[in-house]
């Protein structure tokens, strides 16, 4: 198999006061490591939770803590299923890493307990085989919070020919906060990874009241899906390398150079051969200034092109020998994207960088 580790996705124009001219902004997607090494005999996984009232008196708690939190009844239902779903979703969206088969598993759980004692390892072969898989990823628990603060502020209203006024408002401040448990099972059935996630989010709006205010907040199912499907994608980069987006400038203007200014023309229609064969020429000028950036622009080239040697060795020059001060920062990217690429590959059996 092989895996491309960089994926070129778009390019912009951008006007960047910290490389002190003209520049183009050019997106891209690298591979990240994952935080945790999965087995290499793991390739196939299904995602599962465990996060399901195990008896009359758990669903009772549910749905109590739901009037006094003011969540509403099973909207930690509906996190649970987002959250679970999303690490599927990110896993395939994002990582080359595993095949992942599309059931959502349901397993017996409670949510009262943080964390439940690991699944024994004969039944999570038992669901593997079933389900023609070498590995779970399971939402062994989880837990949301949410609370709603308000206070009070004045707002200037603007009136054609009239004098500015004052106008008191309430902000109403909803703030979600949710706390998961995610446990990976490896082929043999034995835990490979266990991870407890907490993360929050914010929802502002204001209003004449308070009640105006909190009408215009969005309903807590659809944050606390939002949340879920967040801390989802965060575990799923935590177990598979995963795309993150990288953002490069390359210099577009340089003192009426004729080659930078051909160049110009060519990275506007994506012509990136072109535009290095120019660079190339540039980087000749007697000019200090026009070389370091035509070797800057050329160290992207190549890292476009996934060829990390020679682009760290283009921004060596641009930053030693022509002392191009963003060049610096630059080639210290780049080194750290060439161990964590090392870390990549080794994550990743196949992996290529074609």
């Amino acid at each position: 198999m092989k895996t491309p580790l960089l994926r070129f996705a778009s390019v912009g124009l951008l006007a960047l006061g910290l490389l002190a001219g003209c520049t183009t902004t050019v997106h891209m997607q690298s591979l990240a490591p994952a935080a945790v090494t999965m087995p290499g005999n793991m390739q196939r996984i299904a995602t599962a939770s465990r996060v399901l009232p195990e008896s009359s008196r758990d669903k009772f708690f549910d749905v109590l803590e739901g009037i006094f939190t003011g969540e509403g009844l099973l909207v930690d239902r509906a996190g649970t299923e987002t959250c679970a779903l999303s690490v599927g979703e990110a896993l395939m969206r994002n990582s080359p890493r595993f095949r992942v088969t599309p059931a959502n598993l349901q397993l017996v759980g409670r949510t009262r307990e943080f964390f439940l004692p690991p699944l024994a390892p004969g039944y999570v072969r038992q669901v593997c085989a079933e389900t023609q898989v070498d590995g779970l990823v399971v939402l062994e628990a989880f837990d949301s919070d949410l609370q709603v603060t308000q206070r009070q502020e004045e707002r200037i209203i603007k009136e054609k020919d009239k004098p500015d006024r004052k106008v008191a408002v309430t902000v109403a401040v909803m703030e979600m906060r949710l706390v998961t448990g995610f446990r990976t099972y490896g082929p043999d059935g034995t835990v490979v990874d266990q991870a407890k996630q907490e993360d929050r989010m914010h929802w502002t709006s204001e209003g004449p009241a308070y009640q105006d205010a909190l009408r215009q907040l969005p309903p807590p199912a659809d944050c606390i899906r939002e949340l879920a499907a967040r801390i989802g994608d965060q575990y799923a980069r935590r177990i598979a390398p995963s795309y993150v987006n990288l953002a490069r400038e390359v210099y577009t203007s340089t003192r009426k150079d004729a080659y930078m200014q051909q160049a110009k023309q060519m990275v506007n229609a994506t012509d990136w051969t072109q535009a290095a064969g120019a660079w190339q020429k540039a980087a000749q000028s007697p000019d200090s200034k026009v070389a370091g950036r035509a070797y800057y622009n050329l160290a992207v080239f190549e890292e476009l092109n996934n060829r990390l040697p020679e682009a760290i060795e283009y921004a060596r020059k641009a930053a030693y020998t022509h002392q191009l001060r963003a060049a610096n920062s630059y080639l210290r990217e780049l080194q750290q994207r060439q161990q964590a690429e090392l870390i990549v590959s080794e994550q990743l059996p196949g992996a290529s960088a074609d």
